[in-house]
């Protein structure tokens, strides 16, 4: 009797393992999870992971490597317009390096208070979060660059609305999940995320 309540149990338990790995993989491609990251934000947004994890992570790289390439194109456009003087090209990349890092802290942190509140989230978590949140900034780096190339000064604009999308990001993802309707703790994780990158910059 006894062993076959044990074989019902570890069977049980079986299925449970099963179905956590299943919630692990992601149902839909990259490009799906692109454009449910525009249309259905709030589904993205849900408290649930979804298994787009490794999705999230490639936005944040791709994030990264825009920022990068806007910082890079901007110079090239000084240096071939008014002549100036080129510098180092690591001077271009460390802003996106800088954001990458910056990044990376913060999901440690966010995971870090997230658990000290009882919220047991992982890193696959926010990386799945913000990496969804990370699409429309990254459309509109996309968008900017041309437009600087071309000389149309919008450009400006549209790179500044980028980063106040991310700022924005960090601030939904941190009221949302970590600080639980805490309107000055999300605050104050915008301000160490703003303080944190731009003392990572200061050092590179």
């Amino acid at each position: 009797m006894d062993t076959n309540k044990s074989g019902v149990v570890e069977h049980a338990n079986s299925q449970k393992k099963e179905e956590g790995g299943e919630k692990n993989t992601p149902d839909i491609t990259y490009i799906d999870f692109l454009i449910q990251s525009i249309k259905k934000t709030d589904s993205v947004l849900s408290p649930e992971s979804k298994g787009y994890h490794t999705y999230g992570l490639i936005n944040i790289v791709v994030f990264s490597v825009l920022v990068m390439i806007n910082s890079l194109v901007g110079r090239l456009i000084l240096v071939n317009r008014y002549d100036w003087d080129f510098g180092s090209i690591f001077n271009y990349l460390s802003r996106g390096i800088s954001y990458l890092i910056a990044i990376a802290i913060l999901l440690a942190a966010f995971k870090h208070f997230a658990n000290k509140q009882g919220n047991h989230y992982d890193l696959n978590f926010f990386m799945e979060k913000l990496g969804a949140m990370l699409v429309v900034p990254s459309i509109l780096i996309i968008c900017s660059i041309p437009l600087e190339i071309i000389d149309i000064t919008i450009h400006s604009w549209i790179s500044s609305l980028a980063f106040t999308f991310l700022y924005l990001s960090v601030f939904m993802i941190s009221y949302l999940f970590v600080a639980r309707n805490n309107l000055q703790t999300a605050s104050l994780f915008i301000i160490g995320f703003y303080l944190g990158y731009r003392l990572i910059y200061y050092i590179f």
